[in-house]
């Protein structure tokens, strides 16, 4: 009688655990589903260089743009940009897509627009973009 007693035991033992497990699975489904996966922030001040290619001269007169952060800024003599805005909260987990254009015709030479992505992780420390000149036949 005992073993069969102990049997039971057993058996209720591990439906409760089952039952307690899955139960703990879809409380957190069902949060997750409600509310989203949790979220963190960065503080990150979008600054960094740009430089040519191929010297590795800074390059003024170009403008450097995220539409995601609204952000936009033309870099100086020494090639640097700096986000006006100062510093912002970015999601830690997204990225952020930068562009490069030149809009100052040739007066230091035509270069090509550059597009990147950047992650805010990587936005926290001064960012370094490489751009080309346009070839000739451009």
């Amino acid at each position: 009688m005992k073993v069969f007693q102990r049997i039971k035991e057993k058996k209720q033992q591990l439906l409760r655990f089952l039952f307690g497990s899955f139960s703990a699975t879809a409380l957190m489904f069902t949060f997750q589903a409600c509310y989203g996966m949790p979220q963190s922030y960065v503080d990150v001040s979008v600054r960094g260089t740009v430089t040519d290619a191929e010297t590795g001269e800074p390059i003024g007169g170009l403008k450097v743009t995220s539409e995601r952060i609204n952000f936009s800024d033309t870099t100086n003599q020494d090639g640097n940009f700096e986000d006006p805005a100062g510093v912002r909260m970015l999601d830690e987990w997204a990225d952020y897509p930068i562009r490069v254009t030149d809009i100052d015709s040739t007066d230091n030479g035509l270069y090509e627009t550059l597009d990147t992505v950047f992650s805010a992780r990587d936005l926290q420390n001064p960012i370094h973009l490489k751009v080309k000149k346009q070839s000739e036949n451009s």
